[in-house]
């Protein structure tokens, strides 16, 4: 066996050993410790973060118009900054839809939900530079 295989097989058992390492309680954080590692991981219009300053351009605006969810995110769109993606889930982690931009697209998107659908709907809307933006919402 040369270095090579033996980093190669080294590196994989490693990987395979690690959750085997990891003690019971740090494999399920509690509430507590789930929202501390999300601060400054995901960020809303209540919490910011270091993103204060830019909030106002990032949190995704919501409009439901017979069954269909508009998001807007007032966001200038250049090829260096701009917003990715916006995403919809329904109450229970029920995935609905996704909508991705390029740099030149505007960030608007459309989103029929359910027929006769009520509940909580998460919105998300990524920025390139200035991460992750969360809203909820009740239909």
């Amino acid at each position: 066996m040369d270095r090579r295989q033996f980093i190669a097989l080294s590196g994989t058992a490693g990987i395979i050993a690690l959750p085997g390492i990891a003690r019971a309680d740090d494999a399920f954080p509690g509430p507590e410790q789930a929202a501390a590692a999300m601060k400054n991981l995901v960020f809303t219009a209540q919490d910011p973060g270091h993103w204060k300053a830019v909030k106002s351009l990032h949190v995704p605006l919501t409009k439901i118009r017979q069954g269909v969810l508009t998001i807007t995110t007032p966001h200038p769109m250049t090829e260096p900054h701009y917003i990715v993606s916006h995403t919809v889930v329904l109450e229970g982690g029920k995935f609905l839809s996704r909508k991705t931009f390029n740099w030149h697209d505007k960030p608007i998107s459309e989103h029929r939900l359910p027929a006769g659908y009520a509940g909580k709907v998460y919105v998300t809307s990524t920025c390139n530079l200035h991460d992750f933006w969360f809203k909820e919402i009740s239909v």
